[in-house]
């Protein structure tokens, strides 16, 4: 199968190019925004997401027969301080490969997010009505929203908040923290604030079964246990044999008094549907930080 992966070169899709390149049985494109990838033997195309004629060359070049695209401005405070970019890369992008998926014929694989919900109640299902509260969360609704209008065939991934080793030079939560804990700095951690954290390589689990089966609608894919980041936080410190006791809590008035939104920040998917549906396994927290640790790079 020929495979696109838009957003190729960032913290999951490199763990999705490895993954799907492994097996052999596909010829694996990707695309990256400025810094150009080390050469793994895989095709790869630099592209500006608001360029829509170079979406069309890209389309045209790889022909691909399934999409997965990750390409986003994530940050929230950076789509708060540039609101037309980030509706120009997360919505009108989106729009565009949708309509090029249906175009070519290609399956649709949209990585979106928890922050399509409000955050008021947490631990949503599949069926729910999203209602965002941020830009950021705006602009993926509105392109999920795309993906059902413009695409034929087509499977909208939602994710919590996702960990793992990245590459090197780029950030990520679970290595920040350790890093911190290991040189004794401590880090305040809500107890009010939910996720579902999930483990890079279990939610490329869940992308790499529906690059293969093809399973329309929308899919949740994040980890089983619906924790605190404070509950989150100090089982990595316990499993990496870090201090624990840095790691601080914090509740919403502490959060307040930081300059913080003391608003309810109680999100994390429920996954069980889509965990059924696509017949995968559903690991937990314990299960995700184990496999962080086995997979921790060398000194």
């Amino acid at each position: 199968m020929r495979i696109l992966v838009i957003g190729a070169s960032g913290f999951i899709g490199r763990y999705v190019m490895r993954r799907l390149s492994a097996s052999g049985d596909h010829e694996v494109a990707g695309t990256y925004g400025s810094q150009s990838p080390a050469n793994d033997g895989n095709a790869w195309w630099q592209v500006e997401l608001a360029d829509t004629d170079a979406i069309e060359r890209l389309f045209q070049q790889a022909q691909p027969q399934a999409v997965v695209h990750l390409a986003a401005i994530a940050d929230i405070g950076a789509a708060e301080r540039d609101p037309d970019r980030a509706t120009a890369v997360n919505v009108a992008a989106t729009s565009a490969i949708s309509r090029l998926c249906e175009q070519h014929g290609a399956h649709l694989i949209f990585v979106s997010t928890e922050c399509v919900f409000d955050g008021e109640r947490g631990f949503y299902r599949e069926d729910e009505t999203p209602r965002p509260t941020t830009h950021y969360g705006r602009t993926k609704w509105e392109a999920e929203q795309e993906v059902v209008w413009e695409a034929a065939s087509w499977s909208i991934v939602r994710t919590s908040i996702v960990y793992g080793w990245p590459h090197p030079g780029k950030g990520n939560f679970a290595p920040s923290l350790i890093d911190n804990l290991r040189n004794g700095r401590p880090y305040h951690a809500p107890t009010d604030v939910l996720r579902t954290p999930v483990y890079v390589e279990h939610l490329v689990d869940g992308i790499a079964r529906l690059v293969e089966v093809g399973h329309t609608g929308i899919q949740h894919v994040a980890g089983r246990d619906w924790v605190s980041m404070h509950e989150f936080a100090a089982a990595i410190a316990e499993a990496f044999g870090l201090d624990a006791s840095l790691v601080r809590p914090m509740d919403a008035d502490d959060r307040a008094r930081a300059g913080a939104s003391a608003r309810p920040d109680r999100l994390g998917l429920d996954c069980r549907e889509t965990m059924r549906r696509l017949n995968l396994e559903h690991p937990g927290l314990a299960d995700g930080i184990a496999a962080l640790r086995a997979d921790a790079p060398g000194p």
